[in-house]
């Protein structure tokens, strides 16, 4: 009877999983005709909220689509002699198990009934993502192009968020096909069109792939002089904001001015969502620790030790406390085990810049502990491997920069330290407190701009409304007199 119990429990095990695909794909089909459904009612109603709406779901729906569901909903939605259905349908080749999925749903439409631009694009952006998450490269070119062109030949007010997420799997399929040079032209066009349509959104998300496109090929030089001559759209949404930040703070970064790159960066942190974009976070995080260090500051310990970023941000945590210590061994231990991780993230050619922060925080440590000091005993205990006078050229940048307070014995070979003087005796407390100052003010202009009327209120009403509240303030100080006329009779 064991045994029996044991088949027949193994038996209701594997056939629960059998089903559950089925279910799952009904699901998402289901998901996926509600979502047309919404999409047809925004282009009729010319509403793009229910558009909006739709593409929120995208990453969500984009985990659970499969090449059997794309199949049956370009199949029911387009019809039978409709040239876009076919061309869909070269990409989609599910296998005949794959197809038994509901057998009610397989019939395809023979009406020739007019489907919407929004409709065809929603789903023809489907077939995108679904070949580059396939890795189906050369194929999601083809296929973007096509979408592409037939976006960029209809004029409608309800394409416009379609439009901004149709240009992002573009850029993203060609450089995932290591083309994305070839993208350029087509993505300048379509700025200058979407500027003149005045589509904001479209306009924030071309601007980023713009400046992704140029430094991603390292033109450093043209992507400043297009942040420099183009406006961001006021009214873009914070995500494209954030990346736009980011994409500026890099470009700073590179340039060696680390203090607004600084700026930007921890703007980006602050525009991006703090529930979700785990990746972004962590990119922005990455390149912030490394202009910090540049900066001569040493990050906060618990930006390292947040979940999302721990493992991440491990590397730069070992690379931060190499800096932090002064040690040059341990500076180039960690550079050359984590060179290949450094490359990839496009932080390397930064943290080789570091190697001037090390030795400087190292001279920083010697100032504070020793009042005169040898520069060959400096060379010993910075393990550096140049000469007395190279690092005497070192010493001498150091205390120019301000890192250390100090003088130079240029005969006597020596390291002089001066007395330490009180910070607050100083101008850096104040500058600091400018700085905060300037952030809250930002915040808070940002705030006021952020805040939304109600649209039908013109400025007779304002005006009216006005009125109306001195004629109270007015009436509230009458009654406020004649009640304390009154209490003065009562003392008498």
């Amino acid at each position: 009877m064991a045994d029996v119990e044991m088949v027949d429990k193994s038996n209701t095990e594997q056939a629960t999983p059998k089903d559950t695909p089925k279910e799952a794909s009904s699901l998402t089909l289901a998901d996926l005709k509600r979502n047309v459904q919404l999409i047809e009612k925004g282009a009729d109603t010319k509403e793009i909220r229910f558009i909006t709406s739709v593409l929120r779901q995208t990453s969500a729906i984009r985990k659970k689509i499969t090449e059997s569901v794309l199949y049956q909903i370009v199949s029911t939605t387009f019809s039978v002699n409709d040239p876009k259905r076919a061309f869909l349908l070269t990409y989609l080749k599910p296998s005949s198990e794959e197809m038994e999925i509901d057998n009610t749903t397989t019939t395809t439409s023979t009406k020739d009934a007019h489907l919407d631009p929004e409709v065809e694009s929603y789903l023809h952006l489907l077939v995108l993502i679904f070949l580059i998450d396939q890795k189906r490269y050369d194929q999601a070119t083809t296929c973007a192009t096509s979408l592409v062109e037939t976006i960029q030949s209809k004029n409608r007010i309800t394409l416009y968020p379609l439009s901004s997420k149709i240009f992002f799997y573009y850029s993203l399929a060609f450089e995932m096909a290591k083309k994305l040079e070839q993208v350029r032209p087509a993505l300048l066009k379509a700025l200058r069109t979407a500027t003149l349509r005045h589509n904001d959104e479209g306009q924030a998300t071309l601007t980023n792939l713009i400046l992704r496109n140029y430094l991603e090929y390292n033109l450093v030089e043209q992507a400043d002089q297009w942040v420099n001559n183009t406006e961001f759209p006021e009214n873009a949404s914070s995500n494209q904001y954030a990346r736009y930040l980011y994409y500026q703070g890099r470009i700073k970064a590179i340039q060696l001015d680390y203090a607004e790159s600084y700026k930007y960066l921890t703007q980006a942190i602050r525009k991006a969502p703090q529930n979700t974009a785990a990746g972004f976070r962590r990119t922005v995080y990455k390149l912030l620790c490394i202009v910090q260090l540049l900066t001569g500051e040493i990050p906060e310990r618990n930006i390292f030790s947040q979940k999302s970023l721990k493992v991440a941000l491990k590397p730069y945590f070992t690379l931060t406390q190499s800096v932090r210590v002064g040690d040059l061994v341990s500076f180039h231990s960690v550079v050359e085990q984590y060179s290949s991780l450094f490359k990839e993230d496009k932080t390397f050619t930064l943290i080789q810049r570091l190697h001037t922060n090390v030795i400087k925080a190292g001279l920083k440590k010697i100032n504070t502990a020793y009042s005169r000091i040898s520069f060959d005993d400096i060379c010993k205990k910075l393990k550096f491997d140049g000469t007395a006078q190279d690092i005497m050229f070192i010493v001498s940048k150091t205390i120019k920069d301000g890192v250390i307070d100090a003088t130079i014995d240029y005969e006597g070979g020596y390291l002089q330290s001066k007395d330490t003087v009180d910070a607050y005796s100083t101008q850096e407390p104040l500058v600091a407190f400018s700085d905060r100052i300037d952030i809250c003010l930002k915040i808070h202009n940002d705030s006021l701009k952020a805040m939304r009327f109600h649209p039908d209120l013109n400025k007779a009403e304002t005006e009216k409304i006005a009125e109306v509240a001195k004629t109270i303030k007015q009436e509230m100080e009458r009654q406020a007199e004649e009640s304390s006329d009154n209490e003065g009779d009562y003392d008498f």
